[in-house]
């Protein structure tokens, strides 16, 4: 009788287990890991106006991009100071040669 009890307590605990678990596509999402860097945040106030200072004020969008209370990791700094750099050149050349 006692084997019985103990097989009880086994299958209810298994039970709570699943019933704790989310079912259907909320397991698989709740089974991948948040992502630290996500989307929305390459679109936050700050990197917004970064953005559209580097197109229309170059040095100063260089600037707000190398400041220290930016955002921007190192590898994204330096490709926006490719971008600019480029993007300063293309511009220079199509003013002096048109």
């Amino acid at each position: 009788m006692s084997s019985r009890i103990s097989k009880k307590k086994k299958s209810s605990t298994t039970e709570e287990t699943r019933k704790a678990e989310p079912h259907g596509r909320n397991r698989q999402t709740s089974a991948v890991p948040a992502v630290q860097g996500g989307m929305l945040e390459r679109f936050t106030r700050w990197r917004v106006i970064s953005y559209v200072s580097v197109i229309c004020l170059p040095p100063y969008g260089l600037y707000r991009i190398w400041s220290k209370e930016s955002t921007f990791e190192l590898p994204e700094k330096v490709v926006w100071t490719f971008i600019t750099f480029v993007y300063v050149m293309q511009l220079s050349k199509f003013i002096l040669f048109s």
